[in-house]
């Protein structure tokens, strides 16, 4: 105890101290609050409160504060729901770190330059991956400390949301035309206006604010777009591998569309809670531990998606794409070559305790162009048709440090150590070469969403039948871009019937389906 106290009390003097000389204290409007020195050129502001939520509400500004808030460490992430195919996805990855996991999880972290360098810089607001059912901003992957250092006219933040049946519960009770119960997508909505109110004090442009992500950050991305159409916030979304076709939110929504609550019902009823869907159920179910609630949930194989509730996820989604009833601001977005590598190998690894390697790599590249591919495809079109300024990628590069495990390729995920500069091993020339390249087309992007990527000698992508689909560390040029036509990508997205049937048979060989 006491060795803990002195030590919270040294980091409260230090951080005191560098706070009267390198603008570590920032006033928000909650409060003031004290970060440190990351590097002698990036300040760093940690776990800083942007709501409060209580259980399946949704969120509200934070108190006001009369004293200064200690931004020194990450706040406790939202609970996670980590399924033994995504524990196996993690040891592949190292994507994720152990947390602290609480219900108080809303905040928000903040890599500034410092003070002598620029101010007003460009915004990238950061939105994790994880299925809707994990995820977390306190992650060595995501820090943004790399980002900010090598590249002047940039700020980033990340920041935690809600997911799993703590996010998108699908409660009946809570069903309601103007309020969403997609937890999760209210959180990034209220970050971004938290981060559009207060990054000026920390230097940052709001007029310049880029949101991105990937996987279900990704998705999110898109989401936002849909919900926003009007929005004046967001100047720029970066959309990887992941969008609002991607059968978790778009193939699946019939299965947890808003009328369908058996998933809520069936769980409700595990933990002693009845199936009688009144009130007195759902404060029983308000009352029920948080990891009792997942880990049921889990043992029972019951899966929470966000829901189509016609405010933040629509069901005829397609209809509005078509009719260009999106935010429309500029757009970078991508997929990898193998996506499907790294959940087909996870699956696999649980289902039988290995891998067959035929059979993973048909399946893996059948799921690639089913979930990513075809998708990201219609994401982009669907832009070019709105007259949308759009960069259309496909990663394909393939390092050792990153794909350690056979059957590894370009997958789900591998590029995010090249885009945030954040891999800690032993990396190659090209490597680190390919990196440097993301990192400042992404930073290029977010600093002028207009012109930026076009001043780095990367073209817009302009239909699928046009030479400007970019090749990211591929063979033509494994430390940066080459082109090829979109058509060439996407010559399989006209046969997604036919790869289903195939994917069904394939799936008749491995116990339990492929997924």
């Amino acid at each position: 105890m006491f060795s803990r106290l002195t030590a919270t009390i040294a980091l409260g003097l230090l951080a005191a101290a560098q706070a009267r000389t390198g603008g570590l204290t920032v006033r928000t409007h909650q409060g003031d609050v004290v970060g440190t020195q990351a590097s002698p050129s990036v300040r760093r502001f940690l776990g800083i409160p942007y709501a409060i939520a209580d259980r399946w509400e949704a969120p509200r500004p934070p108190p006001q504060r009369n004293e200064s808030f200690l931004a020194t460490e990450f706040g406790d992430s939202c609970p996670q729901a980590l399924d033994p195919v995504t524990a196996q996805l993690f040891r592949f990855t190292d994507i994720q770190d152990t947390v602290i996991e609480s219900e108080d999880c809303l905040s928000v972290n903040i890599w500034a330059p410092s003070t002598e360098r620029k101010q007003k810089t460009a915004v990238m607001l950061w939105v994790y991956g994880g299925g809707f059912q994990t995820g977390t901003s306190n992650s060595s992957l995501y820090d943004g400390e790399h980002l900010v250092q090598n590249h002047d006219d940039i700020l980033v933040v990340t920041f935690n949301y809600r997911t799993n049946l703590l996010g998108q519960p699908n409660a009946p009770q809570l069903v309601n035309s103007t309020q969403s119960q997609n937890f999760g997508l209210l959180d990034t909505d209220a970050a971004i206006q938290w981060v559009y109110d207060n990054i000026a004090a920390f230097g940052g442009d709001p007029e310049r604010i880029t949101l991105l992500g990937e996987s279900a950050g990704g998705v999110t991305t898109d989401a936002y777009t849909f919900m926003r159409p009007n929005d004046t916030r967001v100047k720029g979304v970066i959309i990887e591998s992941g969008t609002l076709g991607t059968p978790v939110t778009g193939a699946a929504l019939p299965q947890y569309n808003s009328s369908d609550h058996t998933i809520w019902n069936t769980l409700a009823s595990a933990v002693g809670c009845g199936n009688a869907t009144d009130a007195s159920q759902l404060g029983c179910m308000k009352g029920v531990p948080f990891r009792k609630l997942i880990d049921v949930a889990l043992n029972t194989t019951l899966t929470f998606f966000p829901v189509a509730d016609g405010i933040t996820i629509f069901a005829d989604t397609r209809t509005r794409a078509e009719a260009g009833n999106f935010l429309k601001v500029p757009v970078l977005l991508g997929h990898n070559a193998q996506e499907g590598d790294v959940l087909t190998l996870s699956v696999q690894n649980v289902s039988l305790g290995f891998t067959i390697p035929l059979l993973a790599e048909l399946t893996a590249d059948i799921t690639t162009e089913l979930t990513f591919a075809c998708p990201t495809a219609q994401t982009a079109n669907d832009r070019v048709q709105a007259n949308v300024s759009v960069w259309r990628y496909e990663y394909q590069a393939v390092f050792p440090d990153i794909s350690r495990y056979p059957g590894l390729r370009a997958y789900h995920g591998s590029e995010l150590p090249l885009v945030w500069g954040t891999s800690e091993r032993s990396r190659s020339e090209e490597e680190v070469a390919l990196s440097k390249y993301m990192q400042g087309a992404w930073v290029a992007f977010a600093r002028d969403p207009v012109n930026g990527l076009n001043a780095y000698g990367w073209p817009q992508y302009t239909g699928n039948t046009s030479t400007t689909l970019a090749e990211l560390g591929g063979f033509y040029n494994k430390t940066g871009i080459s082109f090829t036509r979109g058509e060439l990508v996407d010559f399989l997205c006209n046969a997604t019937d036919t790869l289903l049937s195939i994917q069904s048979e394939l799936g008749k060989l491995v116990p339990g389906g492929l997924f």
